[in-house]
């Protein structure tokens, strides 16, 4: 197994940042800092680092404007590596883990 897909899926182990993953797939675009802040209940340095860990995963783009973050999914490096994310995050659901 490669070290980008192991990276990956440790990335996945949290259940926030499945949730975020969710949510931007749900949405299907990019959304800021702010919206995101808006929707999970967790302070901005708390919500950075999960969102550090998923771009280091290469799960997250980012794009910065001014002081502004935006994030989506991005698609292309996963289905390079072969992977549904919407499959696996949906696999996720209901597994007991919350």
């Amino acid at each position: 197994m490669s070290k980008q897909v192991v990276k990956l899926f440790k990335a996945l182990s949290d259940e926030t940042r499945v949730d975020i993953i969710r949510y931007l797939l749900d949405n299907g675009k990019e959304l800021s800092c702010q919206e995101l802040l808006d929707k999970f209940p967790l302070s901005q340095p708390t919500l950075s680092h999960h969102f550090n860990k998923l771009a280091d995963a290469n799960i997250l783009k980012v794009r910065k404007v001014g002081a502004s973050h935006f994030y989506s999914i991005d698609r292309e490096y996963l289905k390079n590596l072969g992977i549904d994310i919407q499959k696996v995050v949906n696999s996720k659901k209901g597994n007991g883990s919350t």
